[in-house]
């Protein structure tokens, strides 16, 4: 693991590290505003001298309220306007601005929003198969999203499944009894550019595992 450099108003540290440049208008529970660089190697940030100051609806005075009692005798149409104070920024996720490279997309921040461009070879969903009984593949596809794999009434005789007794023991020594019915599930994705290229795709076969009750060390949570 490589050692973080720390100073009064910076953090380096020495790794490889993608692209991300983003102007956080204030920090983790800190007023402070913070500039992050990661530009392939490397992770920097800076912390900034100045505040920022966001709009806080706040209460009314004894006299502010007075002066509404008295304008809505006056003016039955009269309509009470919030009233605003500034605050310094203290939260957990505070605006940001810049743009980064996250799971085969270009991301932009807009303060408290965000937009997503995916790259030409971002993976992109085709199909997900299960296997017949009878070795075929029944497949869902865009154009056949309803398959419901999971209902078992509705593919009972038609998709490969067997059950077993399952037996687990927690760490605290309790065991836990269910029965398990696996089946075989075949995922297929491809480059979103290149769906029509076979060598772009990427296939994923598992075992799909369901079981009777609950099981494992976080039981009835």
């Amino acid at each position: 693991m490589e050692k973080t450099i720390k100073g009064k108003n910076y953090e380096f540290t020495p790794t490889w590290s993608g692209f991300d440049i983003k102007y956080h208008v204030a920090g983790y529970f800190d007023p402070s505003p913070m500039l992050q660089i990661y530009f392939i190697w490397g992770k920097l940030f800076l912390k900034l001298p100045w505040k920022h100051y966001k709009r806080v609806e706040r209460l009314r005075t004894k006299k502010e309220m007075r002066n509404d009692k008295l304008k809505k005798l006056s003016n039955p149409n009269y309509k009470l306007k919030p009233v605003f104070t500034k605050d310094l920024y203290y939260d957990c996720d505070p605006p940001r601005y810049g743009i980064y490279y996250h799971h085969d997309a270009i991301w932009i921040c807009l303060g408290k929003k965000s937009k997503s461009f995916s790259m030409p070879w971002d993976n992109q969903w085709i199909r997900t198969s299960a296997l017949r009984i009878d070795g075929d593949w029944e497949h869902e596809t865009k154009n056949y999203k309803d398959k419901h794999f999971w209902d078992d009434k509705k593919w009972k005789n038609i998709l490969f499944s067997e059950t077993y007794p399952y037996k687990y023991i927690t760490k605290s020594g309790v065991v836990q009894y269910a029965m398990a019915t696996i089946g075989v599930r075949e995922r297929e994705w491809r480059w979103k550019w290149f769906k029509w290229l076979k060598i772009t795709r990427k296939i994923s076969r598992d075992i799909d595992v369901n079981f009777t009750d609950e099981i494992g060390e976080r039981k009835g949570s």
